[in-house]
């Protein structure tokens, strides 16, 4: 069959030329090799169209679909029907018992232990949780109205014989309050040519009228509630204060600085530990020299000693934290950033910054790639997911248990690692048939790049199987940068780097940021010793606050 004369001039030239060397082929009587020809190219468009179709639902699922990374038994059970396939044996937890009161049994392989459910708040008949005993009380009592405190049988006055008793709560909005100094001046009647005393000032700052707790809300505000200089403004007029975001922004820079030597200290804490896990993002920042006027800068996340601490990097070259890990001697946990493997190789005098038997990989960037290509209805995804949510489940029995480091070990070695090697088995063999660039491919591909890194997480108890922690602190950095939008110079960036380590740092040991910030602001403006600062830091200030109320209910008893 031969095409029209009108359909041959409208074929693409790429497709002319296919045509005509089909045609070649046909007439040579190459049949075989024509087919082959063919079968290529369709292998070719189907490959193209695979990766194109997957590109498209992962930005549509970017844009308009949920975050979160979790993966129900529900949706695992429903890949696998698609699949025809049975669940692998304990990847999704155990069967529930048909008889009433009946504990469930655990397979025998794959065993998975459940953790506890934690405890529920105390409630009252109404399903309320009971409000905070720390809080003011105050009681307000609602008589009966004059016209309903007689009998109305017999005009007797009624006689009280108890309240009715439910709670409000009320919120007492801030407020600013004006402190005047007075400070005293001494000078002897007798003595004019001795001149004046007067008292030192107690201001935090020389030339500026704020006080410590202004201070604090102001950087709290803005790293903990994300609420930017010119909204802080605006909620300030509210109360018939007018404070410019400029002078918020000197402001918020000066009590940063204050803070500074804390934020430098809880960074030689982190790093002098032995076990630090690391994390970046992405920072705009306003820069005159770059031609779009605005630059990509990086914030670096580093947890370790139940510490987190923040670093800004101008770019993204692995010099930047590769100079701040200079003399660590520790394991080091991250992704599967290629800056890693330039740190390996170390710098000018040969020395690695990190050996590579000091990598430790992340399971949840390894998971969240499977998953990624479930979502985008790879079905195949779920064998492996099946296997991820086995293996983080015996992670959570052991966190419910508190287990010691040498337990979760034993734990690790008796029920994760078979779980594991099975996990890459599975892995291995379907990496082999996938078509390339698709996004169950890049998954198999990123899990066996990663592997050795991520199986030495599974040789210690010290050791977590993730990145999980600097991933939750680097949020915080995404929602701020989502209000105010950019940093306004390096040297800003910098100093947003400080309010996330203070911050964060406080966040882990569940210290109250403003009353720790009014508190190590006040002290440090009034001469705090340099070699006290490890008592300011949120982990002692936390434990130092929870010890005071205890201490003074013993005095009281």
């Amino acid at each position: 069959m031969t095409l029209p004369p009108q359909s041959q001039a409208a074929l693409p030239t790429d497709l002319a030329d296919v045509r005509r060397k089909l045609e070649q082929l046909a007439a040579a009587g190459q049949i075989p090799q024509l087919i082959e020809l063919v079968l290529g190219l369709l292998v070719q468009l189907r490959d193209k169209n695979t990766a194109l179709s997957a590109r498209l639902a992962s930005a549509l699922r970017e844009l308009y679909g949920r975050k979160s990374q979790k993966v129900s038994t529900e949706q695992l059970m429903l890949l696998f029907a698609e699949l025809g396939a049975e669940t692998p044996q304990g990847a999704t937890g155990p069967a529930p018992s048909s008889e009433p009161g009946a504990e469930a049994t655990q397979p025998e392989q794959g065993l998975v232990p459940q953790p506890p459910e934690p405890p529920k708040p105390l409630r009252d008949r109404r399903g309320r949780a009971p409000l905070p005993a720390h809080l003011p009380r105050e009681t307000r009592v609602v008589s009966v109205p004059e016209a309903e405190r007689k009998c109305p049988q017999c005009g007797a006055d009624k006689k009280c014989i108890g309240h009715r008793t439910s709670e409000v709560l009320e919120f007492v909005p801030a407020q600013f309050r004006v402190i005047e100094e007075q400070r005293e001046k001494l000078a002897c009647p007798r003595c004019p040519e001795q001149g004046v005393t007067t008292a030192d000032s107690e201001k935090v700052m020389d030339r500026g009228r704020p006080g410590p707790g202004l201070l604090a809300s102001i950087v709290v505000e803005k790293f903990e509630d994300a609420m930017p200089l010119y909204r802080q403004a605006q909620q300030y007029a509210r109360f018939g204060v007018s404070l410019s975001p400029s002078t918020l922004g000197e402001w918020s820079a000066f009590a940063l600085d204050v803070l500074a030597p804390v934020a430098k200290r809880i960074q030689e804490r982190v790093l002098g530990t032995c076990y630090v896990r690391a994390d970046d993002t992405g920072m705009r920042v306003l820069d005159r020299d770059h031609p779009a006027g605005v630059k990509r800068g990086h914030i670096w996340a580093f947890v370790g000693a139940e510490l987190v601490t923040f670093v800004y990097a101008p770019d993204w070259q692995s010099k930047h934290p590769a100079a701040l890990l200079q003399g660590f001697t520790g394991y080091l946990q991250g992704d599967g950033y290629a800056g890693y493997a330039a740190m390996l190789r170390g710098g000018d005098d040969g020395e690695r910054v990190v050996p590579e038997e000091r990598r430790l990989g992340c399971g949840m960037h390894i998971r969240a790639k499977f998953e990624k290509a479930a979502k985008g209805g790879d079905a195949r995804a779920a064998v492996a997911l099946s296997y991820f949510k086995a293996i983080y489940r015996i992670e959570a029995a052991c966190k419910a248990e508190a287990l010691s480091a040498e337990a979760r070990l034993a734990r690790r070695q008796e029920l994760s690692l078979p779980v594991v090697d099975e996990l890459y088995q599975c892995i291995h063999e379907l990496h082999l048939r996938l078509v390339p660039n698709t996004p169950l491919y890049i998954a198999t591909q990123y899990a066996i790049n990663q592997e050795a890194a991520w199986r030495r997480c599974f040789t210690d108890g010290r050791f977590e199987i993730d990145n999980g922690e600097v991933e939750r602190q680097l949020r915080r950095v995404a929602l701020g940068r989502k209000n105010y939008l950019f940093a306004g110079s390096d040297e800003g960036a910098k100093r947003l780097a400080v309010g996330y380590t203070i911050f964060g740092s406080c966040r882990m040991h569940g210290a109250n940021p403003l009353a720790w910030a009014t508190d190590v602001i006040g002290k440090l403006q009034a001469g705090w010793p340099r070699e006290r600062l490890d008592e300011l830091l949120p982990d002692a200030w936390a434990r130092a606050s929870l010890a005071a109320p205890a201490a003074g209910d013993a005095d009281a008893s």
